[in-house]
Protein backbone atom coordinates (compact mmCIF):
# COMPACT_ATOMS: atom_id res chain seq x y z
CA UNK A 1 0.00 0.00 0.00
CA UNK A 2 1.37 3.26 -1.05
CA UNK A 3 1.19 6.89 0.89
CA UNK A 4 -1.94 8.96 0.30
CA UNK A 5 -1.42 11.32 -2.80
CA UNK A 6 -2.94 14.66 -2.01
CA UNK A 7 -3.03 18.06 -4.35
CA UNK A 8 -0.93 20.94 -3.83
CA UNK A 9 -3.89 22.65 -2.66
CA UNK A 10 -5.27 20.24 0.43
CA UNK A 11 -1.54 18.91 1.37
CA UNK A 12 -1.68 18.39 4.94
CA UNK A 13 2.13 18.44 5.15
CA UNK A 14 3.72 17.06 7.67
CA UNK A 15 1.18 17.42 10.26
CA UNK A 16 -0.64 14.26 11.47
CA UNK A 17 -3.37 16.01 13.13
CA UNK A 18 -4.11 17.81 9.66
CA UNK A 19 -3.61 14.14 7.83
CA UNK A 20 -6.70 12.30 10.64
CA UNK A 21 -8.87 15.64 9.82
CA UNK A 22 -8.34 15.09 6.49
CA UNK A 23 -9.05 11.28 5.95
CA UNK A 24 -11.97 11.80 8.87
CA UNK A 25 -9.97 9.82 11.33
CA UNK A 26 -10.52 12.47 14.04
CA UNK A 27 -13.81 12.63 16.56
CA UNK A 28 -16.43 14.88 15.14
CA UNK A 29 -17.67 17.52 17.02
CA UNK A 30 -20.92 18.03 18.81
CA UNK A 31 -22.45 21.45 20.35
CA UNK A 32 -24.31 19.37 22.97
CA UNK A 33 -23.68 18.60 26.31
CA UNK A 34 -22.10 15.37 27.21
CA UNK A 35 -21.84 13.93 30.35
CA UNK A 36 -18.67 12.12 31.06
CA UNK A 37 -15.64 11.44 33.68
CA UNK A 38 -13.04 13.89 34.02
CA UNK A 39 -9.89 14.11 34.98
CA UNK A 40 -7.63 15.77 37.43
CA UNK A 41 -4.79 16.52 38.93
CA UNK A 42 -1.86 17.01 37.72
CA UNK A 43 1.53 19.23 38.69
CA UNK A 44 4.78 19.70 37.05
CA UNK A 45 8.07 21.13 39.15
CA UNK A 46 11.19 21.95 37.56
CA UNK A 47 14.08 21.07 39.24
CA UNK A 48 17.74 21.51 38.63
CA UNK A 49 17.88 18.77 36.21
CA UNK A 50 14.74 18.08 34.70
CA UNK A 51 10.82 17.98 35.70
CA UNK A 52 9.11 16.22 37.96
CA UNK A 53 5.13 15.56 37.42
CA UNK A 54 2.39 13.68 39.51
CA UNK A 55 -1.02 13.21 38.61
CA UNK A 56 -3.83 11.65 40.78
CA UNK A 57 -5.04 8.30 39.22
CA UNK A 58 -9.14 9.25 39.87
CA UNK A 59 -11.65 10.14 37.38
CA UNK A 60 -14.81 11.50 38.55
CA UNK A 61 -18.42 12.37 36.99
CA UNK A 62 -21.36 12.15 39.50
CA UNK A 63 -19.38 9.04 41.12
CA UNK A 64 -16.03 7.96 40.98
CA UNK A 65 -15.62 6.25 37.94
CA UNK A 66 -12.22 4.97 37.58
CA UNK A 67 -9.18 4.86 40.27
CA UNK A 68 -6.41 4.00 38.26
CA UNK A 69 -6.70 6.26 35.35
CA UNK A 70 -2.95 7.23 33.76
CA UNK A 71 -3.05 11.14 33.40
CA UNK A 72 0.58 11.48 32.18
CA UNK A 73 2.05 9.58 29.49
CA UNK A 74 5.67 9.52 27.71
CA UNK A 75 4.47 11.72 23.88
CA UNK A 76 8.57 11.07 23.04
CA UNK A 77 10.93 9.76 25.02
CA UNK A 78 12.08 13.23 26.49
CA UNK A 79 8.48 15.13 26.54
CA UNK A 80 5.44 13.92 28.90
CA UNK A 81 1.87 15.11 28.14
CA UNK A 82 -0.48 14.78 31.03
CA UNK A 83 -3.99 15.90 30.99
CA UNK A 84 -7.36 17.20 32.91
CA UNK A 85 -10.76 17.84 31.98
CA UNK A 86 -12.75 15.04 29.89
CA UNK A 87 -10.88 11.78 30.68
CA UNK A 88 -11.87 9.72 27.57
CA UNK A 89 -11.24 12.67 25.13
CA UNK A 90 -8.08 13.37 27.00
CA UNK A 91 -6.61 9.74 26.60
CA UNK A 92 -7.25 10.28 22.66
CA UNK A 93 -5.64 13.72 22.77
CA UNK A 94 -2.28 12.00 23.88
CA UNK A 95 -2.21 9.08 21.58
CA UNK A 96 -2.68 11.73 18.74
CA UNK A 97 0.09 14.06 20.05
CA UNK A 98 2.49 11.02 20.22
CA UNK A 99 1.27 9.84 16.80
CA UNK A 100 1.74 13.59 15.40
CA UNK A 101 5.06 13.82 16.92
CA UNK A 102 6.01 10.89 15.30
CA UNK A 103 4.91 11.41 12.06
CA UNK A 104 6.35 15.19 12.10
CA UNK A 105 9.84 13.09 12.16
CA UNK A 106 9.10 10.35 9.95
CA UNK A 107 7.74 13.14 7.31
CA UNK A 108 10.44 15.82 7.29
CA UNK A 109 13.46 13.88 8.79
CA UNK A 110 13.86 15.80 11.37
CA UNK A 111 12.65 15.99 15.66
CA UNK A 112 10.70 18.98 16.58
CA UNK A 113 12.31 20.78 19.38
CA UNK A 114 10.50 21.04 22.59
CA UNK A 115 8.99 24.25 22.35
CA UNK A 116 7.94 23.40 18.68
CA UNK A 117 5.99 20.25 20.39
CA UNK A 118 4.28 22.53 22.63
CA UNK A 119 3.49 25.34 20.06
CA UNK A 120 2.29 22.41 17.81
CA UNK A 121 -0.91 21.36 20.14
CA UNK A 122 -2.35 24.74 20.47
CA UNK A 123 -4.62 24.78 17.37
CA UNK A 124 -5.28 20.99 18.51
CA UNK A 125 -6.59 21.87 21.70
CA UNK A 126 -8.29 25.37 20.01
CA UNK A 127 -10.04 23.15 17.99
CA UNK A 128 -11.26 20.73 20.11
CA UNK A 129 -12.22 22.93 22.91
CA UNK A 130 -13.92 25.93 20.91
CA UNK A 131 -16.21 23.23 19.01
CA UNK A 132 -17.21 20.49 21.95
CA UNK A 133 -18.47 20.44 25.26
CA UNK A 134 -16.06 17.55 26.13
CA UNK A 135 -12.98 20.21 27.22
CA UNK A 136 -9.42 19.02 27.79
CA UNK A 137 -6.56 20.96 28.98
CA UNK A 138 -2.76 19.67 28.98
CA UNK A 139 0.40 19.98 30.40
CA UNK A 140 3.45 19.39 28.84
CA UNK A 141 6.71 19.15 30.30
CA UNK A 142 9.90 17.72 28.78
CA UNK A 143 13.79 17.77 28.67
CA UNK A 144 15.09 20.52 26.26
CA UNK A 145 18.34 19.25 24.59
CA UNK A 146 19.43 22.32 23.09
CA UNK A 147 19.08 24.35 26.16
CA UNK A 148 20.08 20.95 28.78
CA UNK A 149 16.85 21.82 30.93
CA UNK A 150 13.39 20.73 32.04
CA UNK A 151 10.73 22.82 30.51
CA UNK A 152 6.98 23.17 31.41
CA UNK A 153 4.30 24.71 28.76
CA UNK A 154 0.76 25.47 30.17
CA UNK A 155 -2.77 26.01 28.20
CA UNK A 156 -5.72 27.80 28.44
CA UNK A 157 -8.93 26.89 27.29
CA UNK A 158 -9.01 28.24 23.46
CA UNK A 159 -4.97 27.04 23.45
CA UNK A 160 -2.97 29.71 24.15
CA UNK A 161 0.37 28.58 25.23
CA UNK A 162 2.49 29.66 28.08
CA UNK A 163 6.04 28.53 29.44
CA UNK A 164 6.37 28.51 33.56
CA UNK A 165 9.68 28.89 34.62
CA UNK A 166 9.07 27.20 38.29
CA UNK A 167 5.97 24.99 39.05
CA UNK A 168 2.06 24.78 37.09
CA UNK A 169 -1.12 22.85 37.95
CA UNK A 170 -4.05 21.62 35.89
CA UNK A 171 -7.28 20.44 37.54
CA UNK A 172 -10.08 20.92 40.16
CA UNK A 173 -7.45 20.56 43.10
CA UNK A 174 -5.37 23.38 41.27
CA UNK A 175 -5.83 25.86 44.25
CA UNK A 176 -5.11 23.15 46.72
CA UNK A 177 -1.91 22.36 45.28
CA UNK A 178 -0.56 25.47 43.83
CA UNK A 179 -0.74 27.09 47.50
CA UNK A 180 1.56 24.06 48.24
CA UNK A 181 4.04 24.49 45.52
CA UNK A 182 3.78 28.04 46.05
CA UNK A 183 5.18 27.48 49.79
CA UNK A 184 7.59 24.63 49.07
CA UNK A 185 8.92 25.91 45.90
CA UNK A 186 12.64 27.06 45.97
CA UNK A 187 15.04 27.66 42.75
CA UNK A 188 17.64 24.82 42.75
CA UNK A 189 15.18 21.92 43.89
CA UNK A 190 17.02 18.91 43.32
CA UNK A 191 15.52 15.78 42.03
CA UNK A 192 14.25 14.10 45.47
CA UNK A 193 13.30 17.83 46.71
CA UNK A 194 10.89 18.42 43.87
CA UNK A 195 9.30 14.40 44.34
CA UNK A 196 8.42 15.12 47.43
CA UNK A 197 7.09 18.85 46.95
CA UNK A 198 4.78 16.95 44.28
CA UNK A 199 3.53 14.38 46.43
CA UNK A 200 2.70 16.75 49.04
CA UNK A 201 0.74 18.82 46.58
CA UNK A 202 -1.37 15.97 45.49
CA UNK A 203 -1.85 14.93 48.98
CA UNK A 204 -3.17 17.88 49.94
CA UNK A 205 -5.51 18.44 46.40
CA UNK A 206 -6.56 15.17 47.45
CA UNK A 207 -7.43 15.66 50.80
CA UNK A 208 -9.31 19.27 50.01
CA UNK A 209 -11.03 18.33 46.76
CA UNK A 210 -13.64 16.11 46.25
CA UNK A 211 -12.93 15.03 42.33
CA UNK A 212 -9.22 14.79 42.90
CA UNK A 213 -7.96 11.18 44.31
CA UNK A 214 -5.80 11.11 47.23
CA UNK A 215 -3.10 8.14 47.87
CA UNK A 216 -5.64 4.60 48.16
CA UNK A 217 -3.45 2.80 50.89
CA UNK A 218 -6.44 -0.18 50.74
CA UNK A 219 -6.04 -0.60 47.37
CA UNK A 220 -2.46 0.05 46.85
CA UNK A 221 -3.42 2.23 44.19
CA UNK A 222 -0.91 5.94 44.33
CA UNK A 223 -0.75 8.78 42.37
CA UNK A 224 1.70 8.66 39.03
CA UNK A 225 4.93 10.12 39.93
CA UNK A 226 7.47 10.38 37.23
CA UNK A 227 10.96 12.78 35.94
CA UNK A 228 12.02 14.06 32.76
CA UNK A 229 16.15 14.64 32.46
CA UNK A 230 18.52 14.02 30.29
CA UNK A 231 18.24 10.45 31.06
CA UNK A 232 14.57 10.86 29.43
CA UNK A 233 11.03 9.74 30.47
CA UNK A 234 10.84 7.68 33.73
CA UNK A 235 8.25 6.74 35.60
CA UNK A 236 8.20 5.77 39.34
CA UNK A 237 8.00 2.57 40.93
CA UNK A 238 4.67 2.40 43.05
CA UNK A 239 6.39 1.15 45.71
CA UNK A 240 8.52 3.74 46.12
CA UNK A 241 5.79 6.30 45.22
CA UNK A 242 3.74 4.21 47.76
CA UNK A 243 6.87 5.47 50.61
CA UNK A 244 6.30 8.71 49.64
CA UNK A 245 2.58 9.18 50.51
CA UNK A 246 2.59 6.97 53.67
CA UNK A 247 5.75 9.27 55.22
CA UNK A 248 3.25 12.20 54.37
CA UNK A 249 0.50 10.00 55.73
CA UNK A 250 2.22 9.30 58.86
CA UNK A 251 3.14 12.96 59.84
CA UNK A 252 -0.92 13.96 59.75
CA UNK A 253 -1.59 10.76 61.63
CA UNK A 254 0.40 12.12 64.55
CA UNK A 255 -0.86 15.69 64.20
CA UNK A 256 -4.36 14.49 64.06
CA UNK A 257 -4.70 15.77 60.58
CA UNK A 258 -3.88 19.73 61.71
CA UNK A 259 -2.32 22.28 60.39
CA UNK A 260 1.50 23.47 61.66
CA UNK A 261 3.70 25.89 61.35
CA UNK A 262 5.57 25.03 58.43
CA UNK A 263 5.40 23.39 55.14
CA UNK A 264 5.45 19.28 55.79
Amino acid sequence: MGLPLFSASDDPGPSFFHFAQSAGLTSPTSSGTALSPHATTVIAVRYDEGVVMVGDRQATGNYIASRDVRKIEPADRFTALAISGTAARGIEFIRMAQLSFEHYEKMTDTALSLEGKANYLSPIIQRNNLTSPLLVLPLLAGWDSSHQTGRIFEYDGAGGCYERLDFATIGSGTPFAENTLRLGFSAGLDRDAALTLGALAIYEAGDNDPSTGGPDFVRNIFPMMVTISSEGFQELANEDVGERFRVINERRTQSGGVAGGSLR
